[in-house]
């Protein structure tokens, strides 16, 4: 008879990997930098560029904490997540369609 992880206990393993990986690239973005560069960008629409990709990652990271901590996709988990999404796409508009 083999041993079996509870549910709540592998899903809050995943949720906490998912976690980790959302923080590795939030720290990435954060140091070294995404990668995207609009040299035309000033005032708003540069601080948005800047720091808008990094911001997505760190939403993304708290609401799969938050997830983590409590065993399952919740009410704050979403929020979090559609913060992200929402920052997400202001940070494309900027990078591909502000004026």
């Amino acid at each position: 008879m083999t041993a079996s992880t509870p549910t709540g206990s592998r899903i809050r393993r995943w949720y906490g990997i998912a976690a980790a990986g959302a923080l590795t690239v939030t720290v990435i973005f954060a140091t070294v930098g995404d990668g995207v560069d609009v040299p035309e960008a000033t005032g708003l629409r540069s601080v948005v560029i800047g720091f808008g990709h990094t911001l997505v990652w760190a939403l993304l990271t708290v609401a799969l904490l938050i997830a983590a901590i409590r065993g399952q996709w919740s009410t704050p988990s979403q929020i979090f997540a559609v913060a992200a999404a929402l920052s997400y796409g202001l940070f494309l508009f900027a990078v591909f369609l502000w004026p």
